[in-house]
């Protein structure tokens, strides 16, 4: 009779204890679904499932789902950041495009004029045809840009003189330098210096580097040429006002400017082309700041032969 009696209460207790983890897993389990409903029915916020009730399983099961939900979030804000940038791009692409057209049919509206005399006319065709080179320009800039980026830009790659390339342009841009008052400082050395790269690309880096000093040095432009056993630092500085570290951190973005430059014949995307011209034939390039002073450094190997 004992025997029975224990077994029953053993029964009993067995099936209270069964039973309550049976209602505390159910109840964990209508709560994680409910935390789960609102979580996803927010998931910028950064909330995570939880578990009242200690199980193994589940608690394995909540974990995964909740690495699953961080890396939802996390391409969310990935998402709705570049969606921020491509508009901000889009206002700036239209805003660059929009400039230059918006003069050109200014002076054709003019030209309806028949009061105008000869050389008014000339004045206005001069003028349009320097904004319509700018457009041509800027549209180039922007297909460039998109052929870089996916790395369908053809180069035709060959043994190049980079000492010699690099005097020709600094020529090229003389006058521009005297005319603003700039000063320039030369340390080039007269050695042919060889690399392998594309003849097109490096005359375009220069041109770029030279002319944004040309647009923000204030009295000084400095250029440098380090050459070590592999390889050679082509070194451009020019000093500057007005810039900060932000800057120098987004120079290398696309479309950036300062606000203030935003209205100049200037894309914003000088820099950004020349850093991944560079790139494409396997060089660096990087910037930095130093007493008002911007340097911009370019890395190359050099030829084998050299």
């Amino acid at each position: 009779m004992q025997i029975m009696i224990f077994i029953v209460i053993t029964l009993f207790f067995t099936s209270v204890y069964f039973s309550a983890r049976f209602f505390l897993l159910s109840k964990s389990i209508r709560d994680a679904r409910n935390n789960l409903q609102e979580v996803c029915e927010d998931t910028e916020r950064n909330r995570r499932l939880t578990l009242p009730c200690p199980n193994k399983d589940l608690e394995n099961l909540l974990k995964e789902m909740n690495n699953y939900l961080e890396k939802t979030q996390m391409e969310k804000i990935k998402s709705t950041r570049r969606e921020k940038e491509l508009r901000k791009e889009i206002e700036n692409i239209s805003h660059d495009l929009r400039t230059p057209l918006t003069s050109i049919l200014g002076y054709l509206e003019l030209m309806k004029d028949g009061d105008i005399t000869k050389k008014e006319k000339y004045e206005y065709i001069s003028i349009i045809e320097k904004k319509s080179r700018a457009l041509r320009n800027l549209i180039q800039s922007f297909y460039d840009l998109s052929r870089l980026e996916v790395y369908e830009y053809k180069m035709d790659i060959k043994n190049i003189d980079i000492h010699k390339e690099l005097m020709e342009q600094l020529l090229i841009f003389y006058n521009d330098f005297d005319q603003k008052g700039i000063g320039v400082e030369l340390d080039i050395g007269d050695e042919v210096i060889n690399i392998q790269g594309n003849l097109d690309s490096i005359e375009r880096i220069f041109t770029n580097l030279i002319q944004n000093a040309i647009k923000y040095a204030k009295d000084t432009f400095k250029v440098r040429i380090e050459k070590s056993k592999d390889t050679v630092n082509i070194i451009f500085s020019n000093n500057v006002e007005n810039l900060e570290e932000t800057d120098i951190e987004n120079l290398f973005n696309r479309f950036y400017m300062k606000e203030q430059s935003r209205n100049s014949q200037s894309s914003g995307l000088g820099l950004t082309i020349t850093k991944l011209l560079v790139e494409a034939m396997g060089g660096r390039i990087n910037a930095e700041m130093e007493n008002n002073f911007i340097y911009f450094k370019i890395t190359f190997k050099l030829s084998k032969n050299e």
